[in-house]
Formats: structure tokens, C-alpha cells, sequence
């Protein structure tokens, strides 16, 4: 396993996450979440003022997802991306999404949007892992490894 592959991998996972997290939460979720603001969500300057700890645990998720990732790489290609991203997703996903409906007065629908978009999110966070971890050991002609 390459510590640098690892970091590489988990740079380009981070960058496609954020995008991901755009266009789920802001552009589908937005609105949702507006109507949340002041009885569960934050205001819009105070979520703003946190916005670092949100992409500092994003990029720590993503490393320790390449690093985890490459711990079991066999060189299986997209779908043991798939599978990995799907284990990653009922790993710790699915039981944060679920936790908070049972903590905080969120609606059922946010709960369920949040496992629709989770999943696939996960699910491409591990095909991308597995197609960058493999062309970066090609490229470095350690396939395997």
C-alpha cells in the first residue's frame, strides 16, 4: 500500500465529495433545510462560521475512506468500489442518518432523502476510489499492491 496512492486518492475523493455535497444539500436539500433554520438548524452565518469543520471531517472521512479502501485493494475494479462504498455507507452513513431522525426533530422525509443521496454518494466515492487506486498502481506498474 502507497501512503502517497492513499493521500492522492483521498484528495480527489474529497474535491468530488464537496461536489457531491453541493448539489445534494444545497440545490435538492436547500429548501428543506430553510425551513428548519432556527428550530434545529443553525442560521445562515453560523452555519457559514463552521463551515472548516465540516470540510475538515469531509477530508479526514475521505483520506481514512482511500486508506481503508486500499488496506483491502485487489485490484477488482469499479465493483469492488461499488461494494466497498456500499459496506462504507451501512458502516457509519445509514446509522448517523438514522440516529439523528431518533435525536433531533427532523422530518421522516429528510431522514429518507439523506439514505437516498448517502448511498449513491458512498457507492461513487468507492467506484472513484477504485478506478484512481488502480490506474495510479498501472501507472506505477504495482498493480496489487
Amino acid at each position: 500500500m502507497s501512503s502517497k496512492r492513499v493521500f492522492v486518492t483521498g484528495i480527489v475523493l474529497f474535491v468530488a465529495y464537496m461536489i457531491m455535497a453541493i448539489l445534494v444539500h444545497g440545490l435538492w436539500l436547500g429548501p428543506t433545510y430553510e425551513t428548519l433554520t432556527g428550530d434545529v438548524w443553525r442560521s445562515q452565518d453560523d452555519l457559514l462560521s463552521k463551515a472548516w469543520i465540516v470540510q475538515g471531517t469531509t477530508l479526514i472521512f475521505c483520506i481514512l475512506f482511500a486508506y481503508l479502501f486500499a488496506r483491502g485493494y485487489r485490484g477488482g475494479g469499479w465493483r469492488e468500489g461499488a461494494r466497498f462504498g456500499c459496506v462504507a455507507y451501512f458502516f457509519a452513513g445509514f446509522q448517523a442518518a438514522s440516529h439523528a431522525y431518533a435525536t433531533y426533530p427532523i422530518p421522516l422525509e429528510l431522514m429518507l432523502q439523506w439514505f437516498a443521496a448517502g448511498l449513491p454518494i458512498t457507492v461513487l466515492l468507492g467506484i472513484l476510489a477504485s478506478v484512481l487506486y488502480d490506474r495510479q498502481a498501472k501507472r506505477l506498474g504495482d498493480a496489487g499492491t
